[in-house]
This record gives structure tokens, sequence and C-alpha cells, in this order.
């Protein structure tokens, strides 16, 4: 899926994109380092701890 929207984006001219995920989902974070996400900043929603990735395009 996220190979999917990153061809989108790109196809739409966006330079870059800010994933949020939360903190404890290890799958997608994988997912998301493996597509070239680099690690910004946490951040708390609903009392539960997520981070934002950006991957650049």
């Amino acid at each position: 899926m996220l190979n999917l929207l990153l061809q989108v984006a790109k196809e739409a001219d966006l330079k870059e994109l800010h994933i949020s995920v939360e903190k404890d989902n290890t799958a997608s974070i994988k997912v998301i380092q493996k597509n070239g996400g680099v690690y910004e900043r946490s951040f708390s929603f609903e009392n539960e701890i997520a981070d934002i990735y950006k991957i650049v395009l």
C-alpha cells in the first residue's frame, strides 16, 4: 500500500510525505523505514504516542 501511495504522490509532483504511526506498531515502522522514512518527532494523541516519519520523494 505504501509503495502505491508513493507512486501516486510522485505523479502528483509532491516532494515529500509525512506519515504518522503509533509508536508500538513495529511492523508499520519497518515498512516506512524500508521505503525511505526518517524519524522526525513524536506526539501524543488520545493518550497514545505516535511518531512522524518523513519520506523524501
